[in-house]
């Protein structure tokens, strides 16, 4: 075999462009856009086409003057309305003018020339192909009614294409995923002592490029292997002026001739005549029937028709047979998945439920072993490496395609070498990673397959020159094939997915049962705290209250003796007590998520910039403040009060946690928290958020510091130095925002405290965007209706305002304030407290105006804001709020900044 040369291998020759046919047939080549002239012509046309020699030359004649115009006439209206198809011609009969016999002729459309193939009909044809025929319609009953395996309709199907036929064999050969092929049909003459059945063939046999031609053309006719091709002339003109000079696709014509090596490999096996035809499922190469000869055989075009259409039935069984075969298959997983699922239901731990009981995740999949590596802890279920192994598999596995939920391989220790050592018990691995950490995964094993029967050495023969050469032998070959298991089906990865989620759903389940345990453990150590820690409040507001009570005292005492002097000391001692106050009752507001929001559109960018200087008088010249800000930063949605408040919290703590001097980071990033994160976290919403960090380099926190940081009224420092209110309010300010805390410390290297708040996607509020002007007096006759329960409130209000030059109308409750509104009053603005007596409360009486007041301006003062009445922190257009107690200037700017 060396003497063989490496452009005859099939693997390298362009095999769909041979240049010669097969001689029981001629080909004309035609080319429509040349007024439909015969450019190219099999050498042996004219011994086919005539009894008797022609005068006239073919090429460069019409096809009308060749073959009638009738004819013509036909396939010039196939070949406008497309369907000359190369996967199925236009099979036809014709004869010619003083010819004693007729022609079959296939015509076929491909690369812009249409090629029309003729052979001579016989006397018998008609017959062979009636009967032919009635053969085809007893195998289609019979293909129908077969509902046994895969090889059971190979039987049928090959049993009946030889009765059509007349080949002494028939095979029915099945590709596997990597191209090999196997014999799972087999019927031959019992004096044909060579057989094929069951054995398999390596891909190199038939090599990609025949692949790829048996795709698109679904047969392939051999009467005669050893008959002399019969080469094409061409006009040569018209074959100059043609792109590829050389080329004449021949890839969908019966007639092309087959490859040297195709010949020289039925040679080795014995084979003389030949047929093949593709088996196409789902418009992939399934197989093929493949009929042997050993001598020279022609069925006729009636029976290689009727052969060809029961192997597109056999393809249709197929699809459905494998179709119920995996249905079956599925179902039996579904079954198994279904019950483990129940059995994890009531289970309190997730590796139990897995791998303990009548039903584990071993018995999934047809493995042979399998693996949980949950919580830090390994299982092991059927025969599988020892768990350093594992784990040392799983290391390597949390590396690769890090976006995968699943890892599948079924020839792992390709690319993971130290697992070569564990190919014969888990040459196969799948691997479901159930968290976007991959710390925990689910594992299943298979064993590699023992043993092969091949028809002949895999190993095809080369010449000296490289080239593939055709096999000698095909006699049995037994391999033992180590380092590759089964493949893993795509519904047996659909399955695994949905044991994934299913595992996931108890594991929430489970973790918000620990959330809630946790919440009702927080809410009792909460209502301990503050039980313990009344008297502290209670001392620190007594003393609050006494400074104020005192101050204003002696400021009374001071004015009646008209000593003037020392007035503005205690007034000023008399607001630091009362702003403290104000301050610590903030903070339980914002730790019991009560407080009143005015959530607004917020560039965080923005913000942090404004607060720069503020941090840096705050936290002194021993720490370096940086704050870094982010391109493309999206909005939040938040109140920016609160969010400077917990800024500076955060900052003070941060402080506190440098006593000799540090870095502080203030930093805005966009973020992105998945589900899978969301999973593990059953308090965060999966979605887009703006993470603004606050990171030093100070003490750090102990884990168990750390897990208590959002307690309320929890405080490391000393007594009299904090009330353990400022991380709560920040968690509560977050939480109320719709958004997210968590803490990051390490002892020795500093803490960061995140803040992740929801992006906003609505349009920019101008009113909100835009810095006003504040001019806190009144500019002309504006009308102010203050509606408030408390007396002393309602007196100061309507005085500043008065002072101020509004004119101010006063109203004790929501119904004395709507007889105001209902009337034909002016009303410029409406200032209402939130929480009124009599049934009627601030923001009902806002609702009822705006009816027949729509473009009114409301402003609300509470003390405590029910959400409900403020529809949960969104106020509509026009309307704001604002928290008492509240400065009066303040106040003056804010109805000035709404007029």
């Amino acid at each position: 075999m060396s003497g063989w040369a490496a452009d005859v291998s099939c693997s390298y020759e362009p095999i769909h462009i041979p240049g010669t046919i097969q001689p029981y047939g001629a080909l004309l080549v035609v080319d429509p856009a040349l007024r439909w002239t015969i450019v190219a012509a099999s050498r042996n046309a004219s011994a086919v086409l005539f009894e008797t020699p022609w005068l006239k030359a073919i090429i460069g004649s019409s096809i009308a003057q060749v073959l009638g115009t009738v004819f013509a006439k036909a396939l010039l209206h196939r070949f406008h309305e497309e369907r000359l198809g190369g996967e199925a011609p236009w099979q036809s009969t014709l004869t010619l003018p003083d010819q004693p016999f007729s022609l079959d002729a296939s015509s076929h459309s491909h690369a812009g020339l249409v090629l029309v193939e003729l052979e001579r009909s016989r006397p018998a044809d008609q017959a062979e192909a009636m009967t032919a025929g009635r053969l085809l319609q007893e195998a289609i009953v019979e293909l129908r009614g077969t509902r046994n395996s895969l090889e059971a309709l190979g039987r049928v199907a090959a049993r009946h294409v030889r009765l059509i036929t007349g080949y002494e064999r028939v095979v029915i050969y099945k590709f596997d995923a990597e191209w090999n092929g196997q014999a799972i049909a087999e019927l031959k003459n019992d004096d044909w002592s060579q057989s094929l059945d069951g054995l398999h063939f390596p891909a190199s046999d038939i090599p990609a490029q025949a692949r790829a031609l048996y795709q698109r053309s679904p047969m392939r006719f051999v009467p005669d292997r050893d008959a002399t091709p019969m080469p094409l002339d061409a006009d040569p003109v018209w074959m100059s002026a043609r792109a590829a000079p050389q080329a004449i696709d021949l890839s969908f014509a019966r007639l092309r001739s087959l490859s040297p090596i195709h010949m020289q490999y039925h040679r080795n096996m014995g084979v003389n005549g030949s047929i093949s035809m593709s088996i196409l499922h789902e418009q992939t190469l399934w197989g093929l029937v493949i009929c042997h000869h050993r001598r020279p055989h022609h069925p006729s075009p009636g029976q290689r028709t009727a052969a060809a259409a029961l192997t597109d039935v056999f393809a249709l069984r197929v699809g459905s047979n494998e179709r119920a075969a995996t249905d079956q298959a599925r179902r039996r997983e579904l079954a198994l998945l279904s019950a483990l699922l129940i059995h994890m239901a009531d289970a309190e731990d997730v590796t139990a439920a897995l791998t303990e009981g009548e039903t584990t995740i071993g018995n999934l999949f047809s493995s042979t072993g399998a693996a949980v590596l949950y919580n830090g802890t390994v299982a092991l279920i059927g025969e599988t490496p020892p768990e350093t192994d594992i784990l040392e598999l799983v290391a390597w596995l949390r590396t690769q395609n890090t976006a995968d939920k699943l890892f599948q391989t079924n020839a792992l220790s390709a690319a993971f070498p130290a697992w070569t050592r564990y190919t014969a018990i888990a040459s196969g691995v799948l691997a479901v990673f159930l968290a976007a950490d991959r710390s925990d995964v689910l594992l299943w094993f298979r064993q590699e397959p023992q043993i092969v029967n091949w028809g002949g050495s895999p190993h095809a023969d080369a010449s000296e020159s490289g080239s593939i050469l055709p096999r000698l032998s095909f006699e049995r070959w037994v391999e033992t094939r180590h380092g590759v298991a089964t493949p893993w089906d795509d519904w047996e990865l659909e399955i695994a997915d949905s044991l994934r989620h299913g595992i996931m759903e108890v594991v929430i389940r489970g973790l918000r049962k620990v959330a809630d345990l946790n919440d009702r453990l927080r809410q009792s150590q909460k209502m301990e705290a503050v039980g313990q820690l009344t008297g502290g409040l209670a001392h620190d507001f007594n003393n609050l209250l006494t400074g104020i009570i005192g101050s204003l005292e002696l400021i009374g005492h001071r004015l009646g003796q008209g000593r003037l002097a020392d007035l503005d000391r205690y007034i000023g001692a008399a607001m630091t007590s009362a702003n403290r106050a104000a301050s610590l009752t903030h903070r339980l507001l914002a730790f019991s998520r009560r407080q009143t929001l005015d959530p607004r559109p917020l560039d965080v960018n923005r913000l942090i910039s404004s607060m720069e200087d503020l941090i840096r008088r705050t936290t002194g010249p021993g720490i370096h403040v940086e704050t870094v800000a982010s391109g493309g930063l999206w909005r939040t949605l938040c109140d920016a009060n609160q969010l400077e408040n917990a800024l500076l919290n955060l900052a003070i703590n941060a402080r506190d946690a440098m006593p000799e001097g540090g870095r502080l980071t203030i930093e805005a990033t966009n973020a992105r928290l998945d589900d899978d994160y969301a999973d593990l976290h059953p308090d965060v919403i999966a979605g887009q958020y703006v993470a603004i960090s606050v990171t030093d380099t100070g003490s750090g926190m102990a884990a168990e510091v750390k897990a208590r940081a959002f307690d309320p009224f929890f405080t490391t420092k000393p007594l009299g130095q904090g009330t353990g209110l400022g991380l709560s309010m920040v968690y509560g300010f977050a939480k109320q925002s719709n958004g997210y805390t968590t803490i990051y410390s390490e002892i020795g290297q500093g803490t960061s405290v995140r803040l992740y708040l929801p992006r906003y996607l609505g349009k920019d509020d101008a009113a909100a965007a835009a810095l006003p002007v504040l001019l806190p007096s009144s500019q002309g006759s504006e009308i102010v209706l203050v509606v408030d329960d408390e007396p002393v409130v309602r007196m100061l209000i309507g005085d500043v305002l008065r002072d101020l030059g509004y004119a101010v109308i006063e109203a004790a409750d929501g119904a004395e304030g709507l007889r105001v509104l209902d009337s034909p009053q002016p009303v410029d603005l409406l200032i209402s407290d939130v929480g009124l007596p009599g049934g009627l409360n601030g923001r009902q009486l806002a609702d009822a105006a705006r009816v027949g007041r729509p473009d009114l301006k409301v402003l609300f003062i509470t003390g405590y804001a029910e959400n409900a009445v403020l529809s949960d922190g969104m106020l509509a257009p026009a309307m704001q709020v604002m928290t008492k107690p509240f400065a009066l200037d303040a106040l003056a700017a804010k109805i000035r900044s709404m007029m």
